[in-house]
């Protein structure tokens, strides 16, 4: 009787939610943490693991080996990732559909930090895209970083401001030196 009165007033001792532990896996699956932008090719979405695995290996035995099985709230995607620019995405549509997949480009945001930065600009592709880093270190402006933007190319941006009011100072700063920079939150 001790156990049956300690095991009801008590549910969930030990547990950082009242829910049950299925239930806690179930909203952490569910709420999927992106962590890099870019562009994702889907093959195809599915209700069920097993289905994704049969369609995946019909996929990767046509050549597209780099495909993967990506768990969302309510399906499972057959992907590929990784794909720097939105012509090479175009590229790897148009293959694929010559095979029989009817796959579409959808493009991933990463999670956002909350940290200030000043973006210098959007290139393409890699090479256009360090056109900007390179321009800014000659003038004086070391330390920008480039990025994948989350719809195929790249972004060259500055991190590590402190606030708004340092990144707003900094993007005054560069356009007098006649750059077009702004100031986001990431």
């Amino acid at each position: 009787m001790l156990v049956g009165l300690v095991a009801v007033s008590i549910p969930s001792l030990g547990l950082s939610t009242s829910a049950p532990p299925r239930a806690a896996r179930a909203d952490q699956a569910c709420g999927r943490v992106e962590f890099v932008s870019g562009l994702e090719a889907v093959f195809g979405r599915f209700k069920t693991h097993q289905q994704a695995l049969t369609f995946r290996s019909k996929v990767t035995g046509r050549g597209f080996v780099n495909a993967n099985i990506i768990e969302g709230c309510n399906e499972f995607r057959v992907v590929i990732r990784g794909i720097d620019t939105f012509d090479i995405g175009v590229d790897l549509q148009d293959e694929a559909r010559r095979e029989g997949f009817a796959v579409t480009l959808e493009c991933i945001q990463a999670k956002q930090l909350g940290h200030w930065e000043v973006i210098f600009g959007h290139g393409r592709d890699r090479v256009t895209a360090s056109a900007f880093v390179s321009r800014a270190a000659t003038a004086g402006f070391p330390g920008v970083k480039l990025r994948s933007d989350p719809c195929g190319g790249f972004e060259a941006y500055l991190p590590g401001f402190d606030d708004q009011r340092e990144a707003q100072s900094f993007v005054t700063e560069a356009k007098a030196r006649g750059f077009d920079v702004i100031a986001e939150l990431n």
